[in-house]
């Protein structure tokens, strides 16, 4: 008999100890990075290890893409990312793709496969994605207004649409009212 109520009370515990533990891996702001939401600020280094910063945007869109080259729905993706990128990096637009990858080699020769020029910076500790970013899989992007709020936030996206390619468009013509 007491066998019965040691096992509850140790399945009980271990319950409230994961819940407790999955909350403090959302470091930094709580809850989720929602629609509406200024967009959190974050820096990451480039390939050259110069430092870049969200706000180095401010007053553009932002196209902020998670996603990873193991990824099968990323791989489907990203041709469709190169489209996007293509069509607005001449204009009030900034494409800013992170990579879970812990490989500059492994990205490069992602990009030369499937012929992909769009940016990409590595978060091999996630510590953009899923800490700041609260990201769950990949791939996760967030279109950030000019005004530095999130507008949208899909995973794995048609972005050459006609409606995606015009929601982007519209984005873009958006003077920023305030500053992130």
């Amino acid at each position: 008999m007491r066998r019965k109520p040691t096992l509850f009370f140790t399945c009980v515990g271990l319950l409230c100890g994961y819940l407790i533990y999955s909350q403090s891996l959302k470091t930094g702001q709580p809850g989720i990075v929602a629609v509406g939401d200024p967009a959190p600020e974050f820096s990451i280094k480039d390939e050259n290890g110069h430092e870049v910063r969200l706000s180095d945007f401010r007053g553009k869109t932002v196209f902020l893409n998670f996603w990873a080259t193991w990824c099968g729905p990323c791989i489907e993706e990203a041709p469709e990312i190169e489209i996007v990128h293509n069509m607005f990096k001449d204009r009030n637009f900034q494409m800013i793709t992170i990579s879970s990858d812990t490989s500059w080699r492994t990205v490069h020769s992602f990009q030369e496969k499937h012929g992909l020029t769009f940016p990409v910076f590595l978060d091999p500790g996630q510590q953009v994605s899923r800490y700041t970013y609260k990201t769950t899989g990949w791939p996760e992007t967030f279109l950030i207004d000019p005004n530095g709020v999130i507008v949208q936030h899909t995973f794995a996206a048609h972005w050459a649409s006609p409606q995606a390619l015009s929601q982007i468009e519209s984005l873009s013509t958006i003077s920023a009212v305030r500053r992130y």
